[in-house]
């Protein structure tokens, strides 16, 4: 009885310190000179009131503007427009508008400091039919890693979040001469360099300190069809490095529902229906194996971009995986690795279940996926537009447990931008999700953690399910314990897990593939 008490009081805490977000608690944000905050807000359309308060530092410097979906149109097309409406001073704010219109749709109310100092504003956005207020906010792709050559060997750096330092990892000397696509191995055991403009079947690689190398100008592709990977990998401390993948998938997944599992059945009738999924689905690469490198690899098509299995200490860092049939990344069982930088936008699609159920997008896609995985970072990657961005699923008894995702950016996810389920003392801090600047669409869940006890700190939560119903949904899924902990009120020192990093250099190999963390 008492542990229940305590977890009620903290989820009451949780509601009244992370959540409640009127307008005198609201915090105070800076601007900097000549610089626009853009707030997009969804309307109903009713004609009922819309109202927009907003107090500055320096009520001289700054302007709001409100425009209509149709004038936001406008904009993009480079015409120029008068706004719709313009913040004017009342007795209790600087500036403040308020209006209704019979059109439905996205509309946005536009910040602009016009000083040449920085100043400091809060703004409320509300009404009875306004809903998914987020700061419209492009974030430029993630950048955290570069090489460099010390005394002959090269270095990949690796940018962690603050407080963490930076990862440091020697790489494989390349091969002098490329090998063409008629010339290379059935089975590759030693370091290859793929020739310009060749185009290659599936490459296989068995053995250990093996690199496998694009050409400099990364004109080479390396190709699978169907439920097949372009590169399997059977082995520990390989190096895949800038490698193209140009892969299809079996045209059976196009638009079906996706298994995550071995096997997936449906209540059909009258015999029920089994899927096989998992890593069956083939894609671009499947890393069998521990402390092994992906790095700057673009995949192109498939139903997986990059699948790890049973590996241990993995880097996957600064890859291309975008526009997949299912999974940018897919992992399972994957312990003390490194996701770091990867974009993974657009992995979704529509689809019809065996049992005739019907969905316009999601279909159990996502961004990146891990089953079963213990102590891994994930941090600062980038995510548009997939049907989940972040997911971890604890079904089945695969709980994963003790990750930590920093800095992750989540925008217009179709339908969570992470979802943990059924595990336990993830970390989940400095995460943004918000709408999709391009397309002018929210996420719709920032998380769902049914069966979990999650830490928060620090997280930026803007779609269109508030953080309060997402957290109560979840929680009423399940009679699963269900929690989240707000490490700004409860610094739980023995709780929180703390990721597993080689120890400061700490070889990974006797030949290469120095890592340690500076």
């Amino acid at each position: 009885m008492r542990h229940l008490i305590a977890g009620i009081l903290l989820a009451l805490t949780l509601f009244f310190s992370i959540w409640h977000n009127t307008a005198a608690d609201a915090p105070y944000v800076t601007l900097l000179p000549g610089l626009r905050a853009d707030y997009r807000f969804d309307y109903r359309g009713d004609g009922s009131q819309i109202r927009v308060a907003l107090d500055a530092s320096d009520a001289n410097a700054v302007t709001l503007s409100i425009y209509t979906p149709e004038q936001i149109e406008a904009v993009r097309r480079g015409e120029t427009v008068t706004p719709v409406g313009r913040g004017m001073p009342n007795k209790d704010h600087n500036f403040f508008w308020a209006g209704g219109f019979r059109i439905l749709g996205v509309y946005h109310a536009v910040v602009e400091n016009r000083s040449k100092s920085p100043i400091s504003y809060r703004i409320e956005i509300g009404g009875e039919a306004v809903s998914a207020v987020a700061l419209v906010t492009t974030v430029a792709n993630p950048s955290p890693s570069g090489i460099t050559t010390e005394g002959g060997q090269k270095f990949l750096n690796v940018s962690l979040p603050i407080g963490a330092g930076t990862l440091r990892l020697a790489m494989p000397s390349q091969t002098a001469a490329c090998t063409p696509a008629k010339q290379i191995p059935a089975t590759i055991a030693q370091s290859v360099k793929l020739c310009p403009n060749e185009i290659y079947p599936p490459l296989k690689i068995s053995g250990n300190n093996i690199g496998l190398f694009n050409d400099d100008a990364r004109t080479a592709v390396v190709t699978s069809v169907g439920r097949q990977f372009a590169i399997t990998v059977e082995g520990t401390n390989n190096w895949i490095e800038g490698v193209v993948i140009s892969a299809k998938p079996d045209p059976l997944d196009l638009g079906a529902w996706l298994c995550l599992y071995d096997e997936c059945i449906f209540p059909t009738r009258p015999l029920t229906t089994t899927l096989r999924g998992g890593t069956r689905y083939g894609g671009g690469i499947l890393l069998n194996g521990s402390n092994s490198t992906v790095h700057g690899v673009t995949v192109r098509g498939g139903t997986i971009g990059v699948a790890t299995v049973n590996g241990r200490t993995n880097y996957i860092i600064d890859n291309q995986l975008n526009d997949l049939n299912g999974w940018g990344s897919y992992n399972i069982a994957s312990n003390g690795s490194y996701f770091i930088g990867n974009i993974l936008n657009r992995n979704n699609h529509g689809c019809t279940t065996p049992d005739g159920r019907k969905f316009q997008s999601g279909c159990e896609t996502a961004g990146w996926v891990c089953l079963n995985c213990q102590a891994n970072l994930i941090a600062r990657n980038h995510c548009e537009l997939s049907a989940n961005c972040y997911y971890m699923s604890g079904e089945r008894g695969l709980a994963s447990n003790d990750n930590r995702l920093i800095e992750n950016y989540c925008a217009g996810a179709t339908d969570n931008c992470i979802e943990i389920t059924f595990s336990l003392r993830n970390v989940l801090q400095a995460n943004i999700s918000t709408v999709d600047p391009n397309t002018d669409r929210p996420c719709k869940y920032p998380f769902w953690i049914g069966g979990s006890v999650v830490y928060f700190k620090d997280n930026t939560w803007e779609c269109s399910i508030s953080p309060q119903d997402a957290f109560n949904q979840a929680r009423d899924s399940t009679i699963v314990g269900t929690n989240i902990i707000n490490i700004d009120e409860y610094n739980p020192a023995p709780g929180v897990p703390v990721v597993a990093m080689p120890s400061k250099r700490a070889p990974v190999s006797p030949r290469w593939g120095l890592a340690y963390v500076e």
